[in-house]
C-alpha cells in the first residue's frame, strides 16, 4: 500500500507541475496569503477559508467551497486550487481517509480543474 501511495502523491506532484507550468509558467503553484489581513482580496479569503476546512478534516466541504468561490478564468483562484490540492496531497494518508477523502480524490479535482482550463490528455497520471 505505502508503495502504490507513494506513486499516487508523485503522481499528483507531476500533475500540480505540469498545469502550473503551463497555465501559470511557473514550475510549482505556490499561492501565498499577504501578511495583513487587511489587504486580502476575496480570493485570499477564500483560500484561508478552504485551507482551515481542510485542518480540520472537512476536506470534502473545502472542496464544495473552493468550486463555490471560484472566478472562472482568474489566475489567482486557478493558483489557490493547485495549492489547496497540493495542500491535501501532502497530508496523512490515513488522515485523507478518516475525512472521507482520498489521494485519487485529490488527483480528480486537479484533473478537473486543468480540464475547466483547457489541459486535457491527463489520462496518463
Amino acid at each position: 500500500m505505502a508503495v502504490q501511495d507513494d506513486h499516487m502523491i508523485r503522481n499528483i506532484q507531476d500533475v500540480g507541475r505540469l498545469i502550473a507550468k503551463l497555465l501559470l509558467g511557473e514550475q510549482m503553484p505556490a499561492y501565498t496569503l499577504p501578511e495583513r489581513k487587511e489587504d486580502y482580496t476575496e480570493a485570499d479569503r477564500l483560500f484561508e477559508q478552504i485551507m482551515d476546512l481542510a485542518s480540520q478534516g472537512k476536506i470534502n466541504e473545502a472542496e464544495n467551497t473552493l468550486y463555490a468561490g471560484m472566478v472562472e478564468g482568474d489566475r489567482d483562484y486557478l493558483e489557490l486550487a493547485l495549492t489547496f490540492y497540493l495542500y491535501l496531497n501532502d497530508m496523512d494518508g490515513d488522515f485523507l481517509d478518516d475525512n472521507g477523502y482520498s489521494r485519487e480524490e485529490v488527483l480528480e479535482g486537479m484533473k478537473d480543474l486543468a480540464s475547466d482550463w483547457g489541459v486535457t490528455g491527463l489520462d496518463a497520471f
